[in-house]
């Protein structure tokens, strides 16, 4: 699935009129229709709705669904918000439509919503800017009110490019979307105010929705890629031996979480460094090989690849190990407190994945966490143009990005993956995919849908708010062999 930013998707409509042959007004009034088919699936013994319809095209589509449920026998209050003489000629005509058929436009004066549903056709996807006092008062009064919301492209007051409510949006249980899916649908507060969403095309071919570029692409099983089938004759040196350091004393479950992943993930052997003093700790694994920080130079040589920053921390001796690896042309993966500016700034290796949170991206780029959510892809586009990496920004609707690449977006998983450790498991995944001969890009983007179905997979039998980090790493062979048993054609790397 792609994903279009609001000026694509304006290009895109424009493109179905000069080369689909398609009409505004046609345009307009299947949107319209889409919308009342949606509602009538759902809620299909409504007798009453409020439509509340802005003065640009989005309104127009709400006039279509006003006037399609008038003929239904559905009883309608329109509410208006914005200047009827800045429609456009298309949105003019629906309005001019609804009145001579009868229709009554009310003006909103916080008067009472009467309708059992609503219909939002406010805004859509053109607001750039803070909504105004009196916008947010409409947007509130439509929320305030205790039945469902229908969206018309995008709930109003979300921002259509970087899914941030601006600083309110209406919530709601259904949004049809059209012509290309947007990429505030997915980002940030996005998934949290369009409820379930519907996309149509509304008729545009696939050569017009070829012509431009999307956004984003979403991370699925058919753009998924994973190690090669085993043949019966196969041996551990064949599946990598990844190498973490980290475990700082106190923190040495990290390394646990993401070693103990790594080799359920199918890397043939891992070694773990961590504090002297956190040797013994790890002895509840006995698969993997705990030595101290001191060994780093010999394991070097015997490793791989590199997953460095769970539970390092930030002592003496966990910047010598940074220093030591600044030279090693190993590919790497940088995580928690390694996640060092002048670190990476200084790696030799060009095999880099990172995989910072919104904290530790606002860090490496000197910004704070909350502009790095208020744009994510922006974020993202910066830390890979910064330090020429795969950057994996963790979040709701997590980002994979390689420069020159189309950013890619995870939508699966759910929220009772914001717990510790996460992480660690995720980095884990990310190290045991690359030491099984997967490109960098591909292994990050493989990770996280694997890491976010892992949480699904609990969430059938659990409820969601019980997880654990550990807990995906248990379901990962599981995911990988449901994954290969797809319908969905799956790449596999070369074996190498």
């Amino acid at each position: 699935m792609l994903l279009y930013d609001k000026e694509t998707v304006y290009r895109l409509d424009q493109a179905a009129v000069h080369h689909d042959g398609l009409v505004e007004i046609e345009l307009m009034h299947r949107a319209g229709q889409r919308v009342w088919r949606a509602i009538g699936e759902r809620w299909p013994s409504v007798s009453r709705i409020t439509v509340f319809a802005g003065s640009g095209n989005n309104g127009g589509d709400a006039y279509v669904v006003a006037l399609l449920a008038r003929e239904q026998g559905v009883e309608v209050q329109l509410i208006s918000r914005g200047e009827l003489s800045r429609q456009s000629e298309t949105s003019a005509h629906f309005s001019e439509r609804w009145q001579q058929a009868g229709g009554e436009i009310q003006p909103w004066s916080r008067q009472e919503i009467t309708g059992e549903l609503i219909v939002d056709g406010l805004l859509g996807i053109g607001l750039s800017r803070p909504l105004d006092d009196e916008a947010q008062s409409v947007i509130q009064g439509i929320n305030a009110c205790p039945v469902p919301k229908i969206a018309i492209d995008i709930p109003s007051g979300l921002n259509a490019n970087t899914g941030v409510a601006q600083p309110c949006a209406v919530l709601a249980a259904l949004t049809v979307t059209f012509i290309g899916e947007k990429v505030g649908h997915y980002l940030a507060d996005g998934p949290d105010y369009c409820g379930e969403l519907i996309f149509d095309d509304l008729g545009v071919s696939s050569q017009t929705r070829a012509s431009e570029p999307p956004a984003l692409e979403v991370i699925d099983s058919g753009s998924l890629m994973l190690p090669v089938r085993r043949k019966r004759n196969s041996h551990k040196n064949q599946f990598g031996h990844v190498l973490i350091i980290g475990g700082d004393r106190g923190m040495s479950g990290a390394t646990m979480l993401a070693g103990t992943t790594a080799l359920r993930a199918g890397a043939g052997m891992v070694s773990v460094l961590v504090h002297p003093e956190c040797v013994h700790s790890l002895s509840a694994a006995p698969e993997l090989m705990v030595e101290s920080w001191d060994e780093i130079e010999r394991k070097l040589e015997q490793t791989n690849i590199v997953l460095v920053g769970p539970g390092l921390g930030q002592s003496k001796a966990a910047k010598s190990c940074l220093q030591k690896l600044q030279s090693s042309n190993k590919p790497l993966v940088v995580d928690a407190s390694a996640l060092e500016a002048t670190f990476l700034g200084a790696l030799a290796s060009d095999q880099v994945v990172i995989t910072p949170h919104p904290g530790e991206a606002g860090s490496l780029l000197s910004i704070t966490s909350k502009a790095v959510q208020a744009d994510r892809m922006e974020a993202s586009r910066q830390l890979v143009d910064t330090f020429e990496v795969v950057s994996v920004l963790k979040g709701a609707g997590t980002l994979v990005q390689q420069k020159g690449s189309t950013p890619a977006i995870n939508v699966r998983g759910n929220p009772g993956m914001a717990v510790a450790g996460m992480g660690d498991v995720l980095a884990g995944l990310v190290a045991a995919l690359m030491a099984q001969n997967l490109p960098a890009l591909e292994a990050a983007k493989s990770a996280v849908l694997i890491h976010a179905l892992g949480a699904e997979a609990y969430a059938l039998d659990n409820d969601e708010t019980g997880l654990i980090a550990s807990d995906i790493t248990q379901r990962i062979p599981r995911i990988m062999k449901e994954l290969r048993n797809t319908t969905s054609p799956i790449q596999y790397a070369d074996q190498g």
